[in-house]
This record gives C-alpha cells, structure tokens and sequence, in this order.
C-alpha cells in the first residue's frame, strides 16, 4: 500500500549572524617626556635632536616627543627623519606653568608660552581639542613640580607620569609616584610612564606601551585617554637613584631660587 507524500509548510530559515571576529589592535611603545640640544634652560646637554631619534628607534620606540623646556620642539627636518625610520616624533615643550613643569603635546610655535597660566593651557585645549597634557614627576619635592596646584586645576590634565626615579621600597604615604597614582585614581586619569630622558642612555628606559589604531598622535592619545596604556614598574637602586636626584636637583638652580625666595618670603607656605 503506498502512501501519499506529505509536504509540510516550514518557516524561511533565518540568516545567521556572523560569528564575531577578534580585531587585533596594534600596540606601540610610545616615550612623550624627553630633552635634548636646543633646550633653552637644560643647554648642558649634548646629544642632538637626530642621535635622540636614532636611539629611539635603536631601542624600539614607535612615537616619541622631545619636550623643551619652554619652546616648542618642533622641526621640520627631524620630524621627516623620524618619519623615514618609521618613527613618529610628536611636537611638545614642557611648558613653565605658573612656575611648575606642564608637558603639552601635538602644538605648534606661537600656541603656548613658554611661561604660561592654566588659563592659557585651559583656552588651548578649547581651541586645539588635539593637544594632550601630561603632569609630570607630580609630586616629587622640587619646586618645579606641580603638586597640589593640580587639585583646581585637574580638567587641563590628561595624563599623570609615572617618573622614572622610582624605589619600590619607599613608603607608599611619601612615595612620590604612588602619591601621583592616587591622584590619578581619584581624578580619572591614566598613568603614564616616561623617561624624562637628558641623555642617550636613558631614552626608552621608561617607556609606555599604548593599544592604537594606527601609528599617529590622534589615535596614540585616543589610546591612552581611554586607558589602554600598561607599563612596567622599574626601580632604580640606591647609586643610581641618588645620581639622578641630585642632577634633577642642580640642574635648574632658577627654580631652586624661586623657591627659596618664596619659603623665606612665606615660611609656613606649602611647596
């Protein structure tokens, strides 16, 4: 006995979503705090502005700022010599900002002074949104640091540096990079590590790695705005240490007489 074939209406298949693809997003090692000849206040130095970016690329650095005190390091020749050697060299100057250091990066000649207010950092942040500003060795005791005066003035700063002269050993309450961190926490700011580098040597002894698109400085701050920014934690032993206090201490006597004069001026005055 056959039966007859029976046919049963099914609903159209659907289309199926495509399974998500990990995107991979290229990470670069990135040192935005460095010096060199041309510096208008450190003129001791004696590497130029083409061996530091030699050694950046001999040490595996993918963007770097070379940051002046007070003048914008911004040539067009370096910036091409870099670029061939597949180096990305970001404008900056590490600016003097009611007396205490301020780096500001991704600026031109003519866009900050030298010797600047926080109103002025603030204008230029609304007038180039593209700059990036990073408070540097924040609270290490030397009166070029910004200290406290950071607490009103926290919507001008991007970034926090993790400075290089670091001891693990030293209490976390008087630990400068630990006190910068705590700030850092509780402002919503990433931490970033830099070198503060015056010599060939220490170029790329301090450096970020930063999760980018591709290798500009939009993309480069956009990483490190939203946090994806990682670093290892060196400490520095007790020769070393000491050699490069008492060097960041004598190196800018101005500074130190600035301070002076205003803790006789005003004894009971933080620094």
């Amino acid at each position: 006995m056959k039966t007859a074939a029976r046919f049963v209406d099914l609903p159209p298949l659907r289309k199926c979503r495509p399974s998500p693809i990990l995107r991979i997003v290229p990470a670069y090692r990135v040192e935005l705090h460095s010096h060199c000849q041309g510096d208008p206040v450190d003129t001791y130095l004696s590497h130029s502005l083409f061996e530091h970016i030699d050694q950046a690329k001999k040490v595996g650095l993918d963007a770097i700022a070379v940051t002046w005190h007070q003048r914008v390091c911004a040539n067009p020749e370096a910036l091409a010599y870099a670029r061939e050697r597949n180096v990305l060299l970001i404008p900056g100057m590490e600016t003097d900002v009611e007396h205490r250091h301020l780096v500001v990066l991704n600026l031109a000649e003519g866009d900050l002074p030298g010797e600047s207010t926080w109103d002025q950092v603030r204008a230029l942040r609304a007038r180039k949104p593209e700059v990036l500003v990073i408070a540097p060795h924040p609270f290490y005791p030397h009166p070029c640091c910004l200290g406290q005066s950071m607490n009103a003035n926290a919507d001008c700063i991007d970034a926090v540096e993790w400075c290089k002269l670091h001891v693990h050993w030293l209490p976390g309450r008087i630990n400068p990079n630990l006190q910068a961190e705590r700030w850092a926490h509780r402002h919503g700011k990433p931490m970033i590590a830099c070198s503060d580098a015056h010599t060939l040597a220490t170029i790329g002894r301090n450096a970020s790695t930063v999760e980018a698109d591709e290798l500009t400085a939009e993309s480069i701050f956009a990483g490190i705005r939203a946090g994806r920014i990682s670093f290892h934690r060196h400490s520095l032993r007790v020769a070393p240490l000491a050699y490069e206090t008492t060097k960041a201490l004598l190196s800018q006597p101005r500074h130190l007489g600035r301070w002076v004069k205003r803790r006789l001026a005003n004894p009971g005055a933080r620094a």
